[in-house]
């Protein structure tokens, strides 16, 4: 589920708020509006890959535990699609280390520990708005999550003759 939560300004910048923690939401809703951003939410990592693509937003933030596809993923995913957008991971505190090592795989500007402030994002926001940084992680990503991670398996032929004695209900 996406909402949007429109600005005054049409030139107004874009955030992309990925999380599924509703008091997250709330506050990073509320500290973005004081920004003057135009707010988009969503609760789920596939589709938050979706709504990247549509939205072409300037800035991501996103949690990593997400539902059917986790954050560290749905970033790199964003990431291959193209586009400038300033990627900044979130976690709570005993997720931090491993929100770190999605962050640079991910190429992310910066990762913020939960719960976020408006004084944290902003002790960050001089480097969320500097350079982005290379995404090594997306020479892993075919390994991560492959396209083709279901594969059908060849028939081995009939059944053995042992199997051909059962009748089924």
């Amino acid at each position: 589920m996406a909402y949007v939560t429109p600005t005054s300004e049409e030139t107004a910048p874009t955030v992309l708020i990925v999380d599924n923690n509703p008091m997250s939401l709330m506050r990073l809703r509320e500290v973005f509006k004081v920004r003057e951003f135009n707010v988009e939410i969503c609760e789920d990592g596939d589709q938050a890959v979706d709504e990247y693509i549509r939205l072409d937003p300037e800035l991501v933030v996103i949690a990593l535990d997400l539902p059917t596809l986790d954050g560290h993923i749905a970033a790199l995913e964003m990431r291959e699609h193209g586009g400038e957008a300033r990627i900044v991971f979130i976690a709570p505190k005993r997720l931090s280390s491993l929100a770190k090592d999605a962050a640079l795989s991910a190429g992310a500007v910066a990762c913020l520990e939960k719960p976020i402030s408006a004084a944290s994002l902003e002790e960050q926001w001089s480097t969320i708005l500097g350079p982005i940084p290379e995404a090594p992680g997306l020479e892993d990503l075919d390994q991560l999550y492959p396209e083709d991670r279901i594969k059908v398996e060849p028939d081995d032929g009939p059944l053995p003759v042992s199997y051909t004695h059962l009748t089924l209900p």
